[in-house]
């Protein structure tokens, strides 16, 4: 039988973390199915679907979390049913205080789930302002509407371009 479960860390990076936790996971007989992992100056984050023997998941566990310079967390993969659609978005704004904020509720209000943002403000030093623009990868359910929901989130302001990628 096998087990499915996400593994999720934050901490410091070594030059070998990643391929040292990989190797746990296949000599244990599992494999990752999925992974998202970000590095920040020396630190990383991760977020990791992992499948392996159920007789084995604790091996991996333990040695995930025997590593001195990492938070870590499990949870188990739950099994939904409803069928949702993946969608991304592309949002470019000038910046201001709590534009964030303002597109995470809108996504909260509508029942969608934030897969992924990539985010970045830059500034304009001949305007001295500074631009924001973002990456949302959605799970958007069955009912909703990326393009109402693209206008949705235009509307926050004059200057808000989003575009369906």
């Amino acid at each position: 039988m096998k087990s499915i479960f996400i593994a999720a860390f934050v901490g410091i990076s070594s030059p070998d973390l990643i391929k040292r936790l990989a190797s746990v996971t296949h000599e244990e007989g599992g494999k990752w199915l999925v992974s998202k992992i970000h590095y920040l100056d020396t630190h990383i984050s991760a977020v990791i679907k992992i499948e392996v023997p159920s007789e084995h998941k604790q091996a991996v566990q333990d040695y995930f979390l025997s590593q001195d310079d990492l938070m870590v967390t499990f949870s188990d993969v739950i099994d939904t049913t409803v069928q949702d659609t993946h969608s991304k978005l592309k949002v470019d704004s000038e910046d201001r205080a709590g534009i964030v904020n303002d597109i995470s509720n809108i996504l909260q209000n509508e029942g969608i789930e934030l897969i992924d943002m990539d985010s970045h403000r830059i500034g304009v030093p001949a305007s001295g302002t500074s631009v924001f623009t973002a990456t949302l990868s959605l799970k958007l359910p069955a009912a909703a509407n990326i393009n109402d929901l693209a206008a949705e989130i235009e509307s926050l302001s004059e200057d808000m371009v989003v575009t369906v990628i």
